[in-house]
């Protein structure tokens, strides 16, 4: 992970160098591209806050996967990993406190987190908790429920957060208006530089149409000239012949980039979980960690993750597998696999059997060889 976390200020662009300009005092939500900095300043921000006079803070991530990566990057700069939580493990503290805990055992995720929010809610409006914290530090912001958002707010002398509406990856309301309006400040950032140009030009192809999206190839600052970027594809393979063809690109992988994370991601569990074990088989067990358990090893080099786990992440090579499955993440399917694919630094790989929807089998002619035209004979099914 050489390259994920910037070592010194001249790493920093001049539109990421002025946020840290900015009073210390004000409230800030950072909008901006994949690959734009966004949680790298955020992890700063909560460190120049930390050694001034803001000790009582947290950065406030999803899962425990993104948590153990910006830790990773934390230590780099000395911020203590403790700062860094799961909102669920945010929510879970304030209500223990107040002996309002429940257990959540066989509830659904989302009913779980929807009756913690009602509870601190509750909390607050019958003014038995108020302000808990110096600041709260938001990466990954635009999943958050418009109430989620307000109870956090509430509970926060400074308030700052990251968000891209690009990767909402839960069915919840759109809550950036609701950032907007209890935040104040906006800071965009213009330029990206995680995403090779044949990444951009497919994670473009899956938004194409969308008002007011801003092409990721207009303000890409990534090097080509030292990581020339690739899409590549495979059909037709089932998911022992999917797992069979990660592994051999692995192998090749893990010797051209020696110090960077590579990626395998799902859609789904059930995929991930065979790819696991024929990647094991495959003799690279002493390589492969999987996220979201407990055995998970952040120092090793390959990392496999669902799709929405893997959200905030990135890597130097990724593979998303098991691709027949995207449509059964229902309306987040489209945003759920532009954010896989913007996981991708320089290499991506994408994997199914039988078909994918239609939107990213047409993102991916962008980055196909063009196709020769279609005659008569071909519509007759004559090729």
């Amino acid at each position: 992970m050489s390259s994920t976390w910037w070592r010194d200020v001249d790493d920093l662009v001049k539109e990421q160098a002025d946020l840290l300009d900015i009073p210390t005092d004000e409230n800030l939500l950072v909008k901006g591209p994949p690959g734009s900095g966004k949680t790298n300043l955020l992890l700063l921000r909560a460190n120049q806050l930390y050694l001034g006079d803001r000790p009582n803070l947290h950065v406030v991530v999803f899962g425990s996967l993104l948590k153990q990566f910006i830790q990773i990057g934390g230590s780099q700069y000395k911020f203590p990993p403790d700062k860094i939580v799961t909102h669920t493990a945010l929510f879970k503290n304030i209500l223990r406190s107040e002996n309002a805990d429940f257990n959540d055992s066989g509830m659904k995720l989302e009913d779980a987190r929807a009756e913690r929010a009602s509870r601190i809610q509750e909390l607050v409006k019958s003014k038995k908790i108020g302000v808990q914290f110096d600041a709260l530090l938001l990466d990954e912001a635009q999943d958050y429920t418009p109430l989620e958002v307000e109870l956090l707010h509430r509970l926060t002398e400074v308030l700052i957060a990251t968000a891209d509406s690009r990767q909402r990856i839960y069915n919840v309301d759109d809550c950036v208006p609701t950032l907007e309006k209890c935040i104040g400040t906006v800071y965009p950032l213009k330029f990206h530089f995680r995403n090779g140009l044949e990444i951009c030009r497919l994670a473009d192809g899956i938004v194409k149409g969308t008002p007011g999206y801003i092409p990721l190839q207009q303000h890409s600052n990534y090097q080509e000239q030292d990581y020339p970027s690739k899409v590549s594809t495979k059909s037709g393979l089932g998911i022992e012949a999917q797992t069979a063809a990660i592994a051999a690109q692995i192998n090749d992988q893990r010797f051209a980039y020696p110090e960077d994370l590579i990626g395998v991601l799902c859609p789904r569990n059930e995929e991930l979980d065979a790819i696991a074990e024929g990647l094991q088989a495959a003799g690279l067990s002493d390589f492969i960690t999987r996220a979201n358990s407990d055995a998970f090893e952040p120092s090793r080099p390959i990392w496999l993750s669902t799709l929405t786990a893997a959200k905030g992440l990135e890597f130097r090579a990724a593979h998303i597998a098991g691709l027949d499955f995207l449509y059964r993440m229902g309306g987040v399917q489209k945003r759920l696999i532009y954010t896989g694919i913007t996981r991708a630094k320089t290499a991506l790989t994408l994997y199914w059997e039988q078909s994918i929807p239609g939107y990213l089998e047409a993102a991916l002619l962008a980055v196909a060889p063009a196709k020769k035209p279609v005659t008569k004979q071909n519509i007759f099914g004559k090729f």
